[in-house]
């Protein structure tokens, strides 16, 4: 499997939100462009990025956050 194949499951979903609801689980590992394609290809539930206090959407400033809690503790552990 490529780096950057299609995961058919998730392929016609809205996965990324704008906002953050409140129930989503935030973790702090931020993220880089490596592990936002690896959250989209490995991972099949809703999250969001949340920028810094500034308020700038920058690569490496930026930290997901989950709906589903084993993807939050899943993403943690795998680019911390």
């Amino acid at each position: 499997m490529s780096k950057y194949s299609i995961n058919i499951h998730t392929w016609f979903q809205q996965r990324e939100l704008n906002y953050c609801p409140p129930h989503f689980v935030k973790t702090t590992t931020p993220v880089q462009e490596d592990s936002i394609i690896w959250i989209k290809q490995n991972l099949t539930g809703r999250f969001c990025l949340i920028p810094p206090l500034d308020g700038e959407y920058k690569i490496g400033e930026m930290s997901p956050a989950f709906e589903d809690p084993k993807e939050a503790i899943l993403y943690t552990l795998t680019w911390s």
